[in-house]
């Protein structure tokens, strides 16, 4: 499991975080790869602290071509090639049909989906090379199961559910593996914007928008970031080779 080389994007906080230090943990030289890139901000300092001097952090923004092949390019001549892919970044937006704006739209289908097409394209021919990839994308419950004023997350969310599918079958003859990985709420930044959001449009308050939210599943809890990144090393590891082309609900058995 030790000596790969893993990039994880959107890794500052939440499941990124979780994962890349899970990868770290397993004997993996990592690379965070951020919009923010910035290890001066609140966030770069607290990862920098969590990871130590090891990880390297760099500016990465998935919508753009230019900075995918020259995050990857750093990342191969400070750690060599790499094997492992996890894609964590995403955002969402609120927003009904008929009034859903064009620009949130697009924005959520660009970095939500594309932006994983965009680097699973760019280190496919390096795993090709080494005869061996691990790809782990990070999808959703909503991939699944339709909300109101979730339009553009659900259809981006799927679109990363089916294209990790495809990844996994071209991906198969050269020892690569894929999968998607769809969590239910976890304890982000992201869910944390989302509780106030909640409760702003409720009239009620942050904690209670929070326990709503906890009793939405029958564990009644949230789950962790570190859930999601324990399994993402496992399924990025040689433990299960034939763990492909299968999308995972991690979801306290809830459909949302």
């Amino acid at each position: 499991m030790s000596g790969r080389v893993a990039i994880v994007t959107g890794g500052l906080t939440g499941i990124g975080l979780a994962s890349a230090a899970a990868l770290q943990k397993a004997g993996h030289r990592v690379a965070i790869g951020s919009r923010r890139g910035n290890e001066d901000d609140f966030a770069g300092i607290q990862a920098r602290e969590r990871l130590g001097d090891s990880v390297f952090i760099g500016k990465l923004d998935v919508t753009d071509d230019g900075s995918v092949a020259d995050f990857c390019n750093k990342t191969k001549e400070h750690f060599g090639i790499p094997t492992i892919l996890v894609n964590s970044h995403g955002i969402y937006a609120e927003a009904s049909l008929t009034d859903h704006p064009d620009d949130a739209w697009f924005e959520q289908i660009d970095i939500n989906l594309n932006g994983v097409f965009r680097m699973v394209r760019a280190l496919f021919p390096g795993m090709i090379a080494e005869n061996h990839g691990r790809i782990a994308n990070i999808s959703s419950t909503a991939g699944h199961v339709g909300a109101a004023k979730y339009a553009a997350y659900c259809a981006s969310k799927a679109g990363v559910i089916g294209l990790s599918k495809a990844i996994a079958v071209e991906g198969a003859p050269h020892n690569i593996t894929c999968v998607s990985i769809s969590p239910t709420w976890i304890e982000t930044p992201m869910m944390e914007r989302a509780t106030i959001r909640h409760a702003e449009a409720k009239g009620t308050t942050k904690e209670v928008a929070y326990e709503n939210l906890q009793k939405s599943n029958p564990q009644k809890r949230i789950v962790q970031p570190e859930e999601i990144g324990n399994l993402v090393a496992f399924c990025c590891s040689d433990a299960s080779p034939a763990l492909t082309n299968e999308d995972i609900q991690v979801n306290a058995g809830a459909f949302w």
